[in-house]
């Protein structure tokens, strides 16, 4: 089968991902849903982070997930000169001390950004409510990331046992059980054939960059430098699973092979840290990239890709 003919292309001259308005012309049918995304809601609609949280965390037993409110207002003071902390955390399980924080593409553009990001978390590791030190956890979700098994046992699972050591409310078994998982992708995601919930983790996206176009092309240096951070965690936290890292790089070769396809030759620094000759611009990266496609594995590589077109077809029948 022909997978390209039957695309059109942007204005750009790079042919449309398959979710979109490409997919009744690609698959023969209309799609009955969207997949759903792990990201804040662009409009009032539930919030799919908040719904993931409270899946493993229920908030009927460890009490509301603030979302609201700034750590100030709650009562929360640096230790060194007692002004309020202005930090107002995405989610925040105020009986367990943790935070979860969701970061845009703009956390990789901006060194201003990424500055106060590193501030902010420094400030987190000396405060004190109501005169007593206290210790708060902050869990990030980047923005690239999906509730893939993988991700949902690192955040709810490996994360929470490793910050148990010091957070004496957090049980050290974790949070995670698959039982809570599938619950979480039900409520999530949908499967685009039959617009039911989902039931497979082959009906759930990658962790990448899929409808986007904030891929590391876009990024500061310092915000690929976070990215490979993301990645490889070599500060105090345990390292994620390699399997992010690798849906990630495959995300970009998928873009990269539509626009070779639609005849734009050289033109890989769309979307990679290239110069247009071709020289790297940030030569870890492309180290990186390079070897997790070259070193396929297809164990990583079996959700949801928007421009793979067998990563789709093979949800219809589930």
């Amino acid at each position: 089968m022909d997978i390209f003919s039957k695309r059109t292309k942007s204005v750009d001259n790079i042919y449309h991902h398959y979710l979109g308005n490409e997919f009744k012309k690609v698959f023969g049918e209309s799609k009955k849903s969207n997949c759903g995304w792990l990201e804040p809601p662009k409009k009032q609609n539930e919030d799919p982070i908040k719904v993931a949280i409270d899946c493993f965390i229920p908030e009927k037993e460890y009490g509301r997930i603030l979302m609201d409110k700034s750590l100030g207002e709650l009562g929360y003071k640096h230790k060194s000169n007692s002004k309020k902390v202005g930090m107002k955390p995405d989610y925040f399980i105020e009986k367990l001390g943790l935070i979860f924080e969701f970061d845009g593409p703009i956390h990789y553009q901006s060194t201003f950004k990424i500055l106060k990001d590193q501030m902010k978390y420094t400030n987190l590791n000396s405060i004190e409510l109501n005169g007593k030190p206290k210790i708060l956890r902050v869990i990030r979700i980047p923005y690239y990331w999906q509730l893939t098994r993988d991700v949902a046992k690192y955040m709810f699972g490996d994360l929470i046992k490793h910050f148990s050591e010091r957070l004496t409310n957090l049980p050290k078994e974790g949070f995670y059980s698959d039982e809570k998982y599938f619950k979480a992708v039900s409520k999530i995601y949908k499967n685009m054939f039959t617009g039911k919930r989902a039931t497979s983790e082959l009906e759930i996206p990658a962790c990448g960059i899929h409808e986007s176009t904030e891929g590391p092309s876009r990024f500061s240096w310092q915000g690929i430098d976070k990215l490979l951070t993301d990645f490889e965690r070599k500060d105090d936290l345990i390292k994620p699973p390699k399997s992010i890292e690798h849906q990630y790089m495959w995300c970009l070769k998928y873009w990269l092979r539509d626009i070779e396809k639609a005849g734009n030759k050289d033109m890989e620094w769309l979307i990679l840290p290239l110069k247009k000759d071709g020289s790297p611009w940030h030569e870890r990266f492309m180290d990186r990239y390079n070897e997790n496609i070259n070193y396929k594995k297809d164990e990583y590589l079996q959700n949801v890709f928007a421009r793979d077109y067998h990563s789709i077809e093979r949800t219809k029948n589930i």
